[in-house]
């Protein structure tokens, strides 16, 4: 009982302690916006999706800027 309890509490630590993620890999950041990765890959290929940070030969998105991207996209109703 009492050892259950130090692990709820060392989670929740941990929860605390560790900051969110900024960056996402490809399949994060298309699941995040909610499309597919091979639409994001082709966006990037194509110069037309939201902005990447290449580290190595990693791909990462920001969430500001997926966020950005979106905002962009948005259209109001037509009334």
């Amino acid at each position: 009982m009492q050892q259950d309890i130090i692990q709820r509490l060392e989670r929740i630590e941990a929860a605390v302690i560790v900051p969110p993620r900024e960056y996402l890999n490809i399949k994060q950041a298309a699941e995040f916006i909610g499309v597919s990765r091979q639409t994001l890959d082709l966006w990037r290929m194509n110069a037309e999706g939201p902005a990447v940070h290449r580290v190595g030969t990693r791909v990462l998105y920001s969430l500001f800027d997926l966020r950005t991207f979106m905002a962009e996209k948005r259209k109001e109703p037509l009334l």
